[in-house]
């Protein structure tokens, strides 16, 4: 991916990055996206998955060498190659062949995948994979959700093994989670939120906040094509240089469905806990 890529106006590839923790609706904006003619997104590229244009079956193609880049040098060709990989294969093995004229091609990155790559001894504050995002142009899409919604979401999801609501899956009992892991595990988004604010304060990001988004796709109504109007998905096409042409079917939907006081059995317990930690102002989203 070189610095021409990202000129979006002379019909060249501007690439794209959606980040942020789980369970802040990267797969959701990802099916949106991709309902977009001018746009392709894949997901958690860097995570575990037989698909050929993530990550680690790219690399399983290369000189082990090369996958541990010694060098700024090495590295930065390295994510160049990979990158002109995944453009190839959007371009080329999508199916039906609906992508290959899409001009925004991104991927899906988590918080805690940032620094999986980069040359050794890189002692940046920033991740490797920011700084070279910048350097190339690429949009960085940043996710965001109430950290204490997304923590309990990670946990019953954890429960339930359902990660994904694609059959209408109602919720018809209650769970208990432990309010010191969900503690815990928000305090572990938000530092890793502010980090990220923090080493891209000179980049292009976009903000996708998941509330915002879930207003988006209930305007889709029976006839499933998005309205437009300002809100996340305006914002992501305008800075993807891309119409406002989006569709919902309804057919991923969100996998709390009942309100937190009947999901939780302790939910007094959080409730108190919240009160007298630094999450006290969430406290009544919650209700």
């Amino acid at each position: 991916m070189t610095d021409g890529d990202a000129d979006s106006s002379s019909g060249a590839t501007l690439f794209f990055a959606v980040i942020g923790a789980q369970r802040t609706g990267t797969n959701i904006l990802r099916e949106t996206l991709n309902t977009n003619d001018q746009i392709a997104m894949l997901g958690e590229v860097l995570s575990p998955s037989p698909a050929p244009a993530h990550w680690d079956n790219f690399c399983r193609g290369l000189p082990v060498r090369s996958v541990h880049p010694t060098s700024f040098a090495e590295a930065e060709a390295l994510l160049d190659q990979y990158f002109d990989f995944v453009r190839y294969r959007i371009r080329n093995h999508w199916e039906g062949n609906k992508k290959n004229r899409s001009h925004a091609i991104g991927v899906d990155i988590k918080y805690n995948q940032l620094t999986r790559i980069g040359p050794a001894n890189w002692d940046s504050a920033s991740p490797f994979i920011l700084f070279y995002l910048r350097s190339r142009g690429a949009i960085l899409v940043h996710a965001t959700r109430n950290v204490i919604h997304c923590a309990i979401s990670t946990l019953i999801a954890s429960q339930r093994n359902l990660w994904h609501n694609y059959d209408g899956a109602v919720i018809d009992r209650s769970y208990q989670i432990d309010v010191a892991e969900c503690l815990a595990y928000a305090r572990t988004i938000a530092q890793h939120r502010d980090a990220f604010l923090k080493t891209t304060q000179d980049c292009r990001v976009v903000n996708c906040p998941y509330a915002n988004l879930i207003e988006d796709l209930a305007r889709s109504g029976s006839r499933q094509e998005i309205p437009e109007r300002p809100g996340a998905l305006r914002n992501i096409a305008t800075a993807l240089d891309a119409p406002f042409q989006f569709r919902y079917d309804g057919w991923l939907q969100k996998a709390i469905n009942v309100p937190y006081s009947q999901l939780l059995s302790n939910y007094d317990a959080l409730v108190r806990r919240l009160k007298d930690s630094e999450f006290s102002a969430l406290v009544p989203t919650l209700a």
